[in-house]
């Protein structure tokens, strides 16, 4: 149900590209719910793909998680997500017997980020799982100034924090003790407030309004050799219930991950397009 995309998937939609691009087709309404990560890609992608088919398409920027859920509750017609779906969510997918495929959007790269006034401008894979385990407080620790760390961590409806706590942070933790924010955007806002913060987001969301650290000497950059190198990278994901992938999902998904215009906004939007399909760590979440 939720296997890996496959070479019969892409044949499939090409073909079905030929066969529904030609005449007209009454007006539709498409409804996408999920990864707050790829809401920008997302509306961009809509935005394009509006203005050239007769088609309204609504984007609700909840979380993968929520997203998927939303999906399984028949509120969407398509779940972007920054995560596999969990596996709660597959036995309740066949307990209502949602046939739910999965189509490889792209891929993310997850960034640890800091206060651009920071003097901390690299941090190892260790000092990092150990920032956000609290076992490392001051900055002093890592070569900074000497004040407390404060830890910006998501909720987890994130597919962000899903990934930054399979490899980075404790799978749970007392929220008391960190800096809870919502969302990618909340997440940058914060830390380009507050001197002593470090906190992570994913590369498409970076601006010079925070720094982004060095993970073990390796820097964002626009090598695709990041996707080799680097430590904290992740699928993106959409979902749909295959009961109701009609023509108008199907050309749109098609135009996103096929098309040299969705490619070209994927990389445009900060992430790698799917060539590299299948080489992500085999236990990410």
């Amino acid at each position: 149900m939720t296997g890996r995309i496959t070479a019969l998937t892409v044949v499939t939609l090409v073909t079905t590209f030929l066969i529904i691009s030609c005449g007209k087709k009454e007006h539709r309404n498409i409804s996408v719910a999920g990864s707050t990560t790829i809401d920008p890609f997302m509306r961009k992608a809509a935005d394009s793909f509006s203005r050239k088919h007769n088609v309204t398409i609504d984007i609700s920027a909840v979380g993968s998680k929520a997203g998927i859920d939303a999906l399984l509750r028949g509120e969407c017609d398509i779940a972007m997500s920054s995560m596999e779906m969990l596996p709660e969510q597959i036995a309740m997918a066949k307990q209502k017997g949602i046939n739910i495929k999965p189509f490889l959007l792209g891929y993310d790269i997850i960034v640890p980020i800091v206060h651009p006034k920071n003097p901390v401008s690299d941090i190892s894979f260790s000092d990092l799982k150990e920032v956000f385990a609290k076992s490392k407080l001051r900055w002093t620790a890592l070569g900074g100034a000497d004040t407390l760390i404060n830890v910006v961590d998501r909720t987890d409806a994130s597919g962000t924090y899903a990934v930054w706590h399979h490899y980075v942070a404790p799978a749970t933790i007392n929220e008391d003790a960190y800096t809870i924010e919502r969302s990618n955007s909340t997440v940058l806002a914060y830390v380009s407030s507050h001197t002593n913060a470090i906190g992570y987001v994913s590369a498409a969301y970076l601006n010079p309004e925070v720094k982004a650290l060095k993970l073990d000497g390796i820097a964002i950059s626009e090598g695709d050799s990041l996707l080799s190198e680097y430590h904290l990278k992740r699928p993106l994901f959409l979902y749909i219930d295959e009961e109701k992938f009609d023509e108008t999902v199907k050309l749109f998904i098609i135009y996103m991950i096929i098309s040299d215009a969705g490619k070209g906004l994927l990389r445009e939007s900060g992430f790698f397009y799917n060539s590299w399909a299948g080489q992500y760590h085999p236990e990410l979440p």
